[in-house]
């Protein structure tokens, strides 16, 4: 048995299993290790938590028994697997890095869902060199890292907006609207962004998802380029809240990144658009014929440019 800070406790029930206890005695979770090896010094663990309004308490027991494990057990690498509902911000500020998702791999009741599969290593999480979430500062806006805890924001946003959307994006069945697939979609551009392939960003006016922001296909060597693409909620068109979060994230993409180009494209006849991207510097390259596949169309687009 260990204490933790919070006063709980961890206790050990069989040979493989332990009880997480609240200050209180109530179970609050339980720890199960799949595999302990010596031999490559690892461990992965099946995570169980109870307690989902009280996100310090899942932080502070992940942080104790990664220094447990770490330090008196002198492992170099753990990796645990939780259910997709479980709030991965502590996961994300220890410094793991998302490995895997498990899709339709847990049963229960019938339902199958899916898991994810966190890992760190001791050097890691000594010196927490994994990103952090992500949030950047507007002059109107915030730009937040768009994680799965954020799928029934964007689920309201999508369909709030659905009408409004559909003459600027591709056709989207019933299924795209259902808490499911947005959480798939957010767990995958959650893991694109831990890879270095796209940044996936919320725009939030007063903590409220007004819209969302992206930076894809994103190329380092010597192009140095990444694509931006946006929508906004059609209540918040004009108020100058776009060209914030344009400016922000390319001064981000710029300035943190060390991006050279970032490159647009909108529809032919989406003025509010283009006049989004030229006020924030944005040069007309020409046109692309048949470029995007919108509402079921392929669809002629203009695309812009802006170099550092």
């Amino acid at each position: 048995m260990f204490k933790m800070k919070e006063v709980i406790e961890v206790s050990k029930v069989s040979s493989s299993e332990y009880i997480i206890k609240d200050k209180n005695g109530i179970t609050v979770g339980r720890i199960h290790t799949i595999d302990f090896n010596r031999n490559s010094k690892s461990c992965l663990i099946r995570l169980k938590y109870y307690r989902s309004d009280n996100v310090l308490l899942l932080k502070e027991c992940i942080n104790s028994i990664c220094s447990k494990l770490f330090n008196i057990k002198d492992l170099f690498k753990l990796s645990f697997i939780i259910d997709d509902d479980l709030n991965i911000t502590p996961f994300d500020e220890l410094g793991f890095k998302l490995e895997g998702i498990l899709d339709n791999n847990i049963s229960e009741n019938g339902i199958y869902t899916s898991v994810y599969l966190f890992g760190i290593t001791s050097i890691q999480f000594n010196n927490r060199t994994t990103k952090l979430g992500l949030s950047i500062e507007g002059k109107k806006i915030k730009l937040k890292l768009l994680t799965p805890q954020y799928t029934n924001d964007m689920l309201s946003y999508y369909i709030k907006n659905k009408t409004h959307l559909e003459n600027f994006e591709p056709l989207r069945d019933s299924s795209f609207y259902t808490e499911s697939i947005q959480k798939k979609i957010l767990s995958e551009n959650y893991r694109q962004y831990l890879n270095g392939t796209s940044i996936n960003l919320g725009i939030f006016k007063n903590d409220r998802l007004i819209g969302k922001i992206q930076l894809s296909n994103i190329v380092y060597g010597i192009f140095k380029n990444a694509f931006i693409g946006y929508s906004i909620d059609e209540n918040e068109q004009g108020k100058g809240y776009m060209k914030d979060a344009v400016n922000t994230l390319v001064n981000y993409a710029f300035n943190e990144m060390e991006l050279h180009r970032i490159e647009a494209s909108t529809l032919i006849d989406n003025l509010k658009s283009q006049n989004v991207l030229i006020s924030c510097g944005f040069t007309k390259l020409g046109i692309n014929k048949n470029y995007l596949n919108i509402n079921g169309e392929w669809k002629d687009h203009i695309s812009f440019y802006k170099t550092r």
